[in-house]
């Protein structure tokens, strides 16, 4: 007996029944419950394995939502204004998170400085608005709350007698329960076949496309440049796929779709956002009333395939290890290679432990060779695969090499901030005006507006862009920018000044905007006001007025309708 459920999924054949017996066509786990299906006459009533596969399908396409949002990205040249609207259409899909209740799941830049953002179910008119309610930038998830379609949990009465099941006093529940698709904790191997639900462009109902999973390793999110577990598949994702749920044979979300190769000589190539990652974000909100990040261990490295290297390091260049991939216990030649570490960064959790030139063998008890460790049977990937699965404060534990000895270290791993931020969490960019010199933090979506990885723009923007990796040495430090000067006759002769990086006022050196504005304030027994500005050595050098400061300021806002001069 042939049958089918969401594209061609394996099919089986049985032999009919006799009257008064059932038989068992096929189990399948759905939500943590084992769904028998029988075929057959049991006590006289034929039960259909097709209305009741249909009606699972129907339920887990109603679970995928349209994503309507206008954005209102604000000008991170000219900070104080916004760029024209724009409107998108993109995926979700129902989850029911725990302690949250039901959420709708989308990609976060489908939802990035979404001034109105709706959601609207399969085959029906209506858009519900729906509230942002938490964005992982660096893993490109978001979480939506929906109270017109999820209304919160109504608290359960107890003078109403208890529910069928319901063994907590406490419990809540909804008058009518929506449907969530089930997550599978499982990572698909190579070669299994998913579906990408959504509604890409093209047209307006639901598409299924079909693929396999390519392959599994470490890639570069380009939502915040941050490297994550990702899953390639051959399923085209085009625009509009993005947040859409990748599912198994089985109906369970595997994944969430995010991104695709814009290059005419790649096709059918699409990344997903692996289950893993999705359950370490969810887990993260629950924890932390919100979004915190990825752990990182805050190092910068070197590998060691060189045998000269090794010798250098007094490491064996080959030394006998028993093979743990497979399990087998045999005994295979293997290059002690590890990394070696070349900086460790001051708001790392190993910064006082690691030292430069230690060698960095294992981690938790898994060998490190060239920065990969095992990850399945034949497959590699990077340690912070292994790593960004860790929360803050969990520890780690390292087997180095230092100076010709083996030791063990261990210290707590913590989500490292950057120098130069990929985003500012959906907020406007800060800014700072004085006598009309406009101050900004240095940030990638200011270098991406100056065009500074696709061409060469100016020297200035050349210094900025080699910030861009630089380590944070403090927290709340920030790269201070001089964005342009509004033109006042207090300001003449500076004009044609912007993309310069203060490094000091009046000998005080700048270590945030927010510093900057204090620095201002506390000046006023000084009648002059000096900048320094990057280079270090032959740098520009400005003077100002410190008397007329403030109302310079106040007229410059005036003439260009700047509400505030200052925005933290």
């Amino acid at each position: 007996f042939p049958f089918r459920t969401l594209g061609e999924r394996r099919q089986r054949r049985f032999t009919a029944p006799t009257e008064g017996e059932a038989a068992i066509l096929s189990e399948r786990r759905w939500n943590g419950t084992t769904i028998t299906f029988l075929a057959g006459i049991a006590f006289g009533k034929r039960r259909s394995l097709r209305e009741e596969e249909e009606r699972l399908l129907a339920s887990a396409l109603d679970s995928v939502v349209k994503i309507h949002a206008t954005h209102s990205e604000p000008d991170f040249l000219i900070p104080w204004q916004k760029q024209h609207q724009t409107t998108s259409t993109s995926s979700g899909f129902v989850l029911d998170v725990p302690g949250l209740g039901y959420r709708v799941m989308t990609n976060a830049h489908s939802v990035e400085y979404g001034s109105v953002v709706q959601v609207q179910r399969r085959g029906e008119d209506e858009k519900h608005t729906a509230i942002i309610e938490a964005v992982g930038n660096e893993c490109d998830l978001a979480l939506l709350r929906v109270d017109s379609l999820f209304p919160p949990r109504q608290e359960h009465d107890a003078d109403d007698g208890e529910r069928e099941g319901d063994n907590n006093d406490d419990a809540t529940y909804y008058e009518t329960e929506p449907f969530a698709m089930p997550l599978c904790p499982i990572l698909p191997s190579l070669q299994d076949e998913v579906e990408v639900l959504g509604y890409p462009a093209g047209g307006d109902s639901l598409c299924v496309t079909k693929g396999v999973v390519s392959r599994v390793e470490m890639q570069e999110y380009a939502q915040a440049g941050a490297r994550l577990l990702a899953m390639q598949i051959d399923a085209a994702i085009n625009p509009g796929n993005s947040g859409g749920p990748v599912v198994n044979e089985d109906l369970e979300v595997v994944g969430v779709a995010f991104q695709g190769i814009d290059e005419e000589s790649v096709e059918n190539v699409g990344y997903v956002v692996p289950s893993g990652v999705v359950l370490h974000f969810l887990e993260d909100v629950r924890r932390n009333d919100g979004y915190t990040g990825f752990c990182a261990l805050g190092l910068d490295v070197a590998f060691l395939e060189n045998d000269t290297f090794r010798q250098f390091l007094k490491m064996e260049a080959r030394q006998q290890r028993t093979d743990t991939i497979n399990g087998s216990g045999a005994k295979r030649s293997m290059r002690s290679t590890g990394v070696m570490v070349r900086r460790v960064q001051p708001t790392s959790g190993a910064h006082g432990i690691l030292r430069n030139m230690d060698v960095i063998l294992a981690v938790d008890g898994i060998s490190l060779g060239n920065g990969k460790i095992p990850f399945r049977r034949g497959e590699r990937v990077d340690l912070g695969g292994y790593v960004t699965t860790l929360f803050e404060d969990d520890e780690v534990h390292l087997t180095i090499w230092r100076e010709g000895t083996e030791i063990e270290v261990s210290f707590p791993v913590k989500p490292i901030p950057s120098l130069v931020p990929s985003h500012f969490h959906n907020k406007p960019p800060p800014y700072l005006i004085c006598s009309g010199f406009v101050f900004t933090a240095l940030s990638v979506p200011y270098l991406e507006a100056k065009g500074a990885w696709s061409n060469y723009y100016t020297d200035s923007v050349s210094h900025l862009l080699g910030l861009a990796h630089e380590p944070l040495k403090r927290k709340g430090d920030e790269v201070v920018v001089l964005t342009q000067v509004l033109a006042h006759r207090a300001n003449l002769g500076y004009e044609h000044f912007y993309d310069l990086h203060l490094l000091k006022f009046n000998d005080f050196e700048v270590r945030s905007l927010q510093h900057l504005g204090e620095l201002i304030n506390k000046s006023s027994d000084s009648p002059f006001m000096t900048f320094e500005f990057a280079p270090k050595d032959g740098g520009r050098f400005v003077v100002l007025d410190r008397e007329t400061n403030e109302e310079v300021t106040k007229e410059v806002c005036s003439e260009h309708s700047i509400e505030k001069h200052i925005v933290l």
